[in-house]
């Protein structure tokens, strides 16, 4: 019995991978390959190598605040993070939302501290009822309060006392979006409202969007500027 040959000066390769494959070796090879892709990929992932954030997420607003529902929703979203300057936001459409925690990962005690103390400012439409949910429309309302609210002396007094006092020593942890937001909801809270330092920056901390544990701060970045520039 005579058996088929490739023909002379013809080399047959076969197929490599079918042969790799038919391995326990091979498999494990290929295998361990594609697990570290995607280890790689989630690594360059949390250290932000990739573009995060560069669109608000959403237009709809999560669940009702501080329940586990928007918890779960907002752990994921990423509108919000360190980078994003003012004149960015400026540029989004109104009806869009801010959201996710921007420095660390969003905790739950934290958030929920947050939400349940924000409510005690329920009717100040200047206050979003969730740090980590913020309207557009209502970031760049903020934005015009630091602009062209004007301290006097007095009032400048209870500003600079007012940010001392808060977590960050400033109006955030870095002069990103939420600085001049904050800055601008301080301002209105003590021209307006007549707010005292102590509660203004009650106001400001639970107003945070950076996340971490509950009980811990962030130091700020850049030295802390006058409220009235």
């Amino acid at each position: 019995m005579t058996r088929n040959r490739a023909p002379a000066g013809r080399v047959s390769r076969g197929r490599p991978l079918a042969r790799l494959l038919a391995t326990p070796r091979g498999v494990g090879a290929i295998g361990g390959a594609l697990l570290g892709g995607a280890v790689l990929a989630a690594v360059l992932f949390n250290l932000q190598l990739f573009p995060r954030g560069t669109a608000p997420a959403a237009s709809q607003a999560a669940a009702v605040a501080g329940s586990q529902a928007a918890f779960t929703y907002l752990a994921q979203q990423h509108g919000n993070f360190c980078q994003l300057q003012q004149a960015v936001v400026m540029s989004y459409p109104d009806d869009k939302r801010l959201q996710g925690a921007c420095c660390n990962p969003l905790d739950m005690a934290k958030y929920q501290h947050q939400v349940t103390g924000l409510q005690a400012f329920a009717k100040n439409p200047d206050i979003a009822p969730d740090p980590y949910d913020i309207e557009v429309l209502l970031a760049k309302r903020l934005f015009a309060y630091d602009s062209t609210i004007k301290l006097t002396s007095t009032q400048q007094v209870v500003y600079d006392k007012a940010i001392s006092m808060t977590d960050d020593r400033a109006p955030c942890c870095c002069q990103c979006w939420r600085w001049y937001m904050n800055r601008g909801l301080a301002k209105s809270l003590i021209a307006k409202q007549g707010m005292n330092a102590p509660n203004v920056a009650q106001v400001i901390d639970l107003a945070n969007g950076c996340g971490g544990n509950l009980g811990s701060t962030t130091t700020p970045s850049v030295p802390m500027t006058s409220g009235s520039t």
